[in-house]
């Protein structure tokens, strides 16, 4: 017996422009890939981060990482959890109106807290 339908998708930044692609893939069926054009119609801010861990999970599953910025909310902080289930390993962040990011902590699954705070760009 064998499945009658199946649905894959991956959401990512595919031209690295700013703003997330999505690729779909159905049983059966060639590839679908749907392109953003919202960093050409208007500007925006976002931050990409890449998990690279010393030693075991160098991919950094099973991590929450925070984003601290100032749009409209003084200190507003994002978060973003890094599992199984996300579409591609760089977690993105959108930056609303702010250009700057003021912190990146990352929580590692291991219990280590990991703090950056300059160089962020």
């Amino acid at each position: 017996m064998a499945p009658s339908g199946s649905l894959a998708a991956v959401l990512f930044d595919l031209d690295n422009d700013g703003d997330l692609d999505l690729v779909t893939s159905d049983f059966n069926s060639a590839p679908r890939i749907l392109v953003s054009n919202l960093a050409q119609v208007r500007a925006i801010h976002w931050l990409q981060v890449q998990l690279i861990g010393s030693t075991l999970n160098r991919d950094g599953l099973g991590a929450l990482v925070k984003s601290s910025h100032r749009a409209h909310i003084p200190n507003k902080t994002t978060a973003r959890a890094d599992t199984l289930s996300q579409s591609s390993l760089p977690l993105y962040f959108g930056l609303g109106d702010d250009a700057v990011v003021s912190r990146v902590e990352v929580l590692w699954p291991s219990g280590r807290n990991q703090a950056i705070k300059e160089g962020i760009k």
